[in-house]
């Protein structure tokens, strides 16, 4: 129990010197491609959430699969710790009990938002595919609300001001946030809290919202009426406040400027479906049996890394 013990405090302890470097390194990374300006990376929401989420999967892929089997099976069971594993321990704690108190704290506050702001289910749709609710109270025009069964919140302001076209396309970009799991992501960012991160995560908001326009649109009508339900709704933008986990029509980090742009040239630019995952899948695929086939000597080179890195 007590090796055990001395396993998980030396796993959290280089979690911490693993996640730190990597966070400053994105960091880094991310102000050199804005810097650059390159329109590919502002505008992929798919890599700024990667690149955003890969110093803690990175960091807690080795505390998991190498640093703690590599204490299990390597380290004396004579008790040689000194206080430096045990502070780095203790940031290593700090990181991950801060990310979920954030998360309940933005639940909390996205959980007040909703209940104040519901009013009744309403039968839009598919109830069992596209259910939306009535709301009113303040709400946003419309938004995306929930993570394990999330749904479309329409305000009596959307539902006024918007035509049936307007409002057909526009629950279409909240099922888009639906399809690519933004919430979600949401609370996995808020859950791996590092200072400097704030415009790489405005960043990938930006870019989620731009997919979810892309994901709502099929035809140069339905971006015409996407770009005039923007137009209609971004004058009251102010008086709605979005939630951490929620996913609105109109938010505060969006330029609706730039995405009205965007729609009104949708026919000359086109919307290509570009699909990522099979390389992506396949590199982790490489990656893995990479890894898997030299396991005992990457374990050794972790607990080398562990002893010089974590006294």
């Amino acid at each position: 129990m007590i090796f055990a013990a001395r396993g998980l405090l030396v796993s959290l302890a280089f979690f911490a010197v693993v996640y730190c470097p990597l966070s400053c390194l994105v960091a880094l990374l991310w102000r050199a491609m804005k810097r650059l300006g390159l329109k590919f990376v502002m505008t992929s929401s798919r890599f700024l959430f990667g690149l955003r989420i890969f110093p803690f999967t990175a960091s807690s892929v080795v505390a998991v699969f190498f640093t703690f089997p590599s204490f299990w099976m390597m380290e004396r069971p004579s008790l040689d710790e000194d206080a430096r594993t045990f502070f780095l321990a203790a940031c290593g704690l700090l990181i991950v009990s801060a990310g979920m108190v954030r998360v309940l704290r933005a639940r909390a506050r996205t959980t007040r938002a909703v209940k104040r702001w519901l009013l009744r289910t309403s039968s839009t749709g598919n109830p069992k595919r596209t259910p939306t609710l009535s709301a009113a109270s303040g709400a946003p025009a419309l938004i995306l609300v929930g993570i394990r069964t999330p749904r479309v919140m329409v305000s009596d302001a959307a539902a006024t001001v918007l035509s049936d076209d307007e409002l057909r396309v526009a629950i279409r970009h909240e099922l888009g946030h639906m399809r690519y799991w933004d919430n979600f992501k949401k609370a996995l960012i808020n859950a791996i809290p590092f200072p400097g991160m704030c415009g790489l995560e405005t960043a990938w908001r930006e870019a989620a919202e731009l997919a979810a326009d892309d994901a709502a649109v099929r035809n140069r009508q339905d971006a015409l009426d996407l770009a005039a339900a923007l137009i209609k709704l971004s004058r009251s933008s102010k008086q709605w406040i979005e939630p951490a986990l929620a996913s609105g029509l109109v938010c505060g980090v969006s330029s609706v400027s730039q995405r009205v742009e965007r729609l009104l040239e949708w026919r000359i630019a086109g919307r290509p479906c570009k699909r990522t995952w099979p390389w992506t899948l396949l590199v982790l695929a490489t990656v893995i049996v990479g890894i898997a086939s030299n396991y005992g000597a990457t374990l050794v080179l972790t607990h080398h890394l562990t002893e010089l890195l974590v006294p």
